[in-house]
């Protein structure tokens, strides 16, 4: 064999022994923090979420999660987006309190700077969980720009209602509506029956969307009532309709 043949196989054994290393390195290398604090601060310099996920040695479904789905190549593909954070619950109860957890397993997605976006309790199964993981937003920038508005003034309306609307967009219905309902309380909101209006109707459809038909209802109740000469009275009518037979008497 050439001396030039020769220097070719040897470059192609190489990448093909490189490309094997990191294939190897790659499966089954989801990195779990210990420290809320340590993966924040990785999070809010790469603009990606953080996942927490609380735990127990006595929470069955949690060992079950643990050998079932963390080990799964597809979790560990879906988990490369998100900073992830295992929480034991007995031995770290103020931030299992800080995020209200009150049963095991708890997973909780948030921004970069620990603030929650949607939380999901009991076992989950890795298509779902994969599924879920795909389906969250995976660049927080937006979000974190509105976050730290608000860290400074917690009720700052501009960047509640845009932190409401961000949210909405995202699919994220009930934080969307923790931040609106917020939102409404200002004074700006108080004093606009425009941006009420708005608000008060984007809360409504954001219970439609969760299939909350109770509350849904109420809002809509709501703006028929304090806006009687909008155009959108049919729309909310309509709406209505729909939000009761979710919950039938």
């Amino acid at each position: 064999m050439s001396v030039l043949k020769q220097s070719a196989l040897k470059v192609a054994v190489l990448a093909i022994v490189g490309l094997a290393v990191a294939a190897s390195a790659h499966a089954g290398s989801t990195r779990w923090y210990n420290s809320v604090e340590e993966a924040s601060a990785e999070a809010r310099e790469t603009s990606r979420p953080m996942l927490l996920d609380f735990w127990a040695d006595w929470c069955v479904a949690c060992k079950v999660m643990e050998k079932e789905v963390y080990n799964d190549q597809g979790f560990v593909d879906a988990a490369q987006s998100f900073l992830t954070v295992r929480i034991d619950y007995d031995k770290k109860t103020a931030i299992a309190k800080k995020y209200n957890v009150i049963a095991l397993p708890t997973i909780v997605f948030t921004d970069s700077y620990g603030n929650e976006i949607f939380r999901y309790a009991g076992f989950i199964d890795v298509q779902r969980f994969t599924a879920l993981l795909r389906a969250l937003p995976h660049d927080m920038s937006a979000i974190n720009d509105l976050s730290r508005v608000l860290a400074r003034d917690r009720n700052n309306f501009a960047a509640l209602e845009a932190m409401g609307r961000r949210l909405r967009e995202a699919g994220l219905f009930r934080a969307s509506n923790d931040y609106y309902a917020r939102a409404v309380q200002r004074i700006e909101a108080r004093s606009d029956p425009g941006k009420r209006e708005a608000i008060l109707a984007e809360m409504g459809d954001n219970y439609l969307e969760v299939k909350e038909g109770k509350k849904a209802a109420e809002l809509f109740e709501r703006c028929l009532k304090e806006f009687p000469a909008s155009a959108r009275r049919p729309e909310w009518s309509s709406r209505l309709a729909e939000a009761k037979a979710l919950n039938p008497r």
